[in-house]
């Protein structure tokens, strides 16, 4: 998933222009979708997954206008809020999973 989120944030906007969807939500699906499994799976890993993601998603940015692309802080915030939805719902359905087996 990781390297998908690269390769797409890295490739040039116009082969992402006939997407029709508005690039903030790509942010957050990309970034809910990248942790989800980690908060499901992995979740005592979060303590530095977590970090770890939040960096990903500044590097990115960071390395943005090296392929003509543009750097912006909305990107930032999007993934940022991707990564908290998707580490909420990820622990929510990992008690849900949890009580269901015990039960």
């Amino acid at each position: 998933m990781a390297l998908t989120i690269l390769y797409f944030a890295l490739s040039p906007q116009a082969m992402q222009a006939g997407i029709g969807i508005n690039d903030k939500i790509l942010h957050f699906i990309a970034f809910t979708a990248l942790i989800l499994p980690c908060a499901i799976f992995l979740a005592r890993s979060l303590i530095w997954i977590l970090p770890l993601t939040l960096f990903f998603g500044g590097a990115i940015e960071i390395l943005q206008p090296g392929f003509e692309r543009d750097a912006s802080w909305a990107d930032f915030r999007a993934d940022a809020l991707g990564i908290f939805a998707g580490v909420v719902l990820g622990l929510t359905l990992r008690a849900i999973l949890k009580r269901n087996i015990i039960s």
